[in-house]
């Protein structure tokens, strides 16, 4: 059985390329889901779960592939040139690859590591805000870029002058690898920040390995992370490396920045914080749940199958629209209300099932420590009116270009 499909949103009408998109995606996600739980794209994506009882089940699948290799030559992914000769990053492999890399970097980027270092980012949060100053400032570029940055540093154990170098390879790999429409200037930009990236974190292995290898970073965690006997290769901490970097900077970016944005939208929301800080964490999970920064993540149909009334070949990729997920009415009441105080807070922005984002924990205390901070001196934030909000036009992210700010 195959759902009727007609006048649905397809291709780039999905991602924020598309106007409509870009101004109110959960409008078209809903209308959407109304008519069918699985879109038939077959233009940028091959098949789109929207409903959240079909994508819950997706994500937790543990038979389904991630890697990009299993898909045939009549997936979208094969038509569009990528390359797929060279094993994927750990978010799209496969056991038993993908549970001994695992493994491996959970050791070394854990929960404990993680809270460790809560102390430093608090104080640039608070080192940011101080550069803000006390008037009108673009939020995005003052405090929700360089956050990220500096705190993913930080952790891999980088000195800081190489932060602004971090950030300039980190966008052009994120612009290059990240967007599936993405010039080929753009794609020599990418892999020339990958190049230099490379060096760094080479050089930086190396000089551990010629010292006592006795620090607290996570690059000499990462080298001695040992698991069930194995241990990872230089080229692979070289690349969960930059993995880590690139998925904790744009990612968490999109994340500050429309969270800020949603509190200030929504009514007396920023008051309600000022009055009572123990909302703080409540509000973050609700900001990751409304707008998560990534629309979608991948499996790969193992074999010919049927989801949500729609028949799936094998090889075909089945794109799981987290955003649709959240704003589902059977998983959160009267979802399209950002509301701080709900209760409980459901999402999959994080993915789920053998992929839950290693880095879930670090996004989130870098909002909750942030938005403490900006609650505790500007206590009578606003939009500034005399700029426009300007959301990116990366296709398959959703966060701000440029947010204006201001004390009222």
């Amino acid at each position: 059985m195959t759902a009727v499909q007609d006048d649905l949103p397809r291709g780039l009408e999905l991602t924020s390329l598309s106007a409509t998109f870009r101004d109110d995606p959960h409008a078209v996600l809903n209308a959407a889901r109304g008519k069918c739980p699985v879109l038939h794209d077959g233009m940028l994506r091959d098949y789109v779960v929207l409903s959240a009882e079909v994508g819950r089940k997706v994500l937790a699948d543990r038979q389904l592939p991630s890697d990009p290799r299993n898909t045939v030559e009549t997936s979208t992914r094969r038509l569009r040139g990528e390359d797929l000769t060279r094993d994927p990053p750990i978010m799209f492999m496969d056991d038993p690859l993908h549970k001994r890399v695992r493994g491996l970097v959970g050791r070394a980027f854990n929960a404990e590591r993680i809270e460790r270092a809560r102390p430093r980012v608090a104080t640039l949060c608070r080192q940011l805000i101080d550069a803000a100053g006390t008037g009108a400032f673009d939020f995005v570029d003052a405090i929700a870029r360089p956050l990220p940055t500096i705190t993913i540093a930080d952790i891999l154990g980088i000195d800081s002058r190489h932060h602004d170098d971090f950030k300039i390879w980190s966008d052009r790999m994120v612009a290059a690898m990240l967007n599936p429409l993405a010039p080929p200037a753009v794609k020599e930009e990418g892999a020339a920040a990958a190049v230099s990236l490379y060096q760094l974190f080479s050089a930086e292995i190396a000089a551990r390995r010629a010292g006592a290898m006795d620090g607290d970073d996570l690059i000499t965690a990462l080298m001695t992370a040992e698991h069930q006997g194995e241990r990872l290769t230089d080229p692979e901490i070289v690349e969960h490396a930059q993995v880590l970097l690139i998925a904790g900077n744009q990612t968490t970016t999109d994340l500050l920045g429309t969270m800020i944005c949603n509190i200030l939208k929504a009514g007396d929301s920023w008051a309600r914080l000022v009055a009572d800080p123990a909302l703080i964490p409540n509000a973050v999970d609700e900001a990751i749940r409304f707008e998560p920064p990534i629309f979608s993540t991948d499996r790969i149909a193992g074999e010919d199958m049927e989801l949500g009334g729609v028949a799936i070949p094998k090889g075909h990729q089945i794109s799981i629209m987290l955003t649709a997920l959240n704003h589902d009415p059977a998983v959160n009441p009267d979802p399209d209300r950002f509301d701080i105080a709900r209760k409980p807070v459901k999402h999959f922005s994080f993915g789920g099932g053998r992929h839950t984002c290693l880095g879930a924990p670090l996004a989130r205390l870098e909002a909750q420590e942030l938005l403490k901070a900006m609650v505790e001196r500007f206590p009578t934030l606003v939009a500034d009116p005399a700029h426009d909000a300007v959301y990116t036009m990366n296709p398959g992210f959703r966060g701000l270009e440029s947010f204006w700010v201001k004390p009222a």
